[in-house]
């Protein structure tokens, strides 16, 4: 039995369980604001540079690069058609992510995708082609089929004519923040002038009904009619069978899960949850200035990818290709190292767990943190997630019934034994530190 979402109704749904066992998703930040891609390294976002160049220092590195005549919008014939998705895919597939979220449209208004609405899009200007359907065409290919697909959509445009929220202090029509004065918004549809239900449904719709995303990823919220989508897309999935979730950025309090964007998670939300950061210290789009040594590391990486799991949570984790859609060697490898690192402690102790309730956000014994899930048949897994010291180590917390075994690594064996107090004591020999890279992973049987 299906039930019929009305937007009276809307507030029913629920995330759906292959979206909670999904564990971990890559996201993918590219677009316009890839052509110039710089921002103060760890200050600001590169994806933001046309509302930077209104502040310092963006303002004066604009002026000094390209000139005060040179546009935003000036950059749109310098975008390339060259990124091959496929690239991406196989990054997302090897480091064993289960879905990813692509772009589709920034807070620049650039749509990447074939839209009616307006001809300001990578269709009608630019490298005249759908990135969108290019990546969600190549996802269903068989070899992509365990992965889900994702859609990103800003509702507001900073700069749109007939986009005004005050609540933001954002509006259009765009200004050359040297001269003061209005300059075009290319390739927007003069005869809106209702930018909600006019322009930003419009174009949800489309994404929905073109694409089918597994995943709608708003951002910002603001003015919007988001209800007026937000049916249909859920009757469109329950009508194929389909299981689909939106995030808590649509504007109308509607939503599957809750996003929490480079922020450090010391206590879970209340409900099931995502947590969105970049590999670059504080960037989505590619930052040009990032030097290759100020990625996260691996280990730093993992170690979130566990806290967030252990918490009940999901973790994004961004990618900013360049302008010509290569991921700089510095982001591949951290995703490819995550991925042989999940390969070698096995999948099975992140993906489809639930939280162990007795420490739903971990402990800390002796300067050492550990975090813990429970997978579906019951194993009991344990993550340090700092080299542990050599000799016996107490855990502090209650851990179910051992039956047979306590194994690290590729099933190396770890004496156990409880103390009066009947904590479980391992015994942390050289080899266990040894067998393992980044975080220790302990199943107890």
């Amino acid at each position: 039995m299906c039930i019929t979402f009305l937007r009276s109704s809307l507030q029913q749904h629920q995330a759906p369980q292959w979206l909670e066992d999904a564990k971990f998703g890559i996201f993918i930040h590219w677009g316009l604001y890839s052509v110039p891609a710089w921002a103060p390294v760890g200050k600001e976002y590169s994806e933001w540079y046309w509302w930077q160049m209104n502040h310092e220092p963006t303002y004066s590195y604009h002026r000094e690069t390209y000139g005060e005549d040179f546009n935003y919008d000036d950059f749109i014939p310098k975008l390339p058609n060259t990124p091959d998705p496929t690239k991406w895919l196989d990054l997302i597939s090897r480091s064993r992510a289960r879905y990813f979220v692509f772009t589709t449209k920034h807070h620049d208004g650039l749509a990447l995708w074939n839209t009616s609405v307006s001809e300001r899009s990578s269709v009608h200007l630019g490298p005249k082609r759908d990135f969108v359907d290019a990546i969600m065409t190549a996802a269903k290919q068989p070899e992509y089929a365990h992965v889900k697909r994702g859609l990103y959509f800003s509702l507001p445009e900073w700069f749109h004519p007939e986009y005004r929220d005050v609540s933001l202090g954002w509006h259009g029509p765009p200004k050359n923040p040297y001269t003061g004065k209005m300059i075009p918004y290319t390739g927007y549809n003069p005869t809106i002038r209702d930018f909600v239900n006019d322009h930003q449904v419009p174009q949800a719709l489309e994404l929905i009904e073109y694409h089918e995303p597994d995943i709608f990823w708003c951002d910002i919220g603001g003015i919007n009619n988001s209800s007026a989508w937000q049916a249909p897309y859920f009757n469109r999935a329950a009508s194929q069978k389909r299981q689909v979730a939106i995030n808590d950025r649509c504007g109308n309090g509607i939503s599957d899960f809750t996003t929490v964007e480079y922020q450090s998670n010391a206590d879970a939300p209340s409900r099931f949850w995502e947590a969105t950061r970049g590999i670059d210290p504080y960037s989505f789009g590619y930052n040009q200035a990032t030097r290759q040594d100020q990625y996260a590391d691996t280990g730093s990486l993992l170690r979130e990818l566990i806290d967030v799991v252990a918490k009940g949570g999901n973790l994004l984790l961004n990618i900013g290709p360049d302008m010509y859609g290569q991921v700089v060697e510095s982001m591949a490898s951290k995703l490819a190292e995550m991925g042989e690192w999940i390969d070698h402690v096995g999948p099975e102790c992140l993906f489809n767990t639930t939280r162990y309730w007795v420490a739903p956000n971990g402990v800390e014994q002796n300067k050492v943190r550990l975090r813990f899930t429970v997978a579906e048949d019951g194993t009991f897994y344990m993550f340090i997630l700092d080299e542990p010291p050599q000799g016996e180590f107490t855990i502090p917390v209650p851990v179910p019934k051992i039956e047979s075994s306590v194994t690290t690594g590729k099933s190396i064996h770890v004496p156990w034994q409880l103390d009066l107090q009947n904590r479980v004591v391992l015994q942390i020999s050289e080899q266990v530190i040894q067998a393992s890279k980044y975080v220790w992973v302990f199943k107890m049987l």
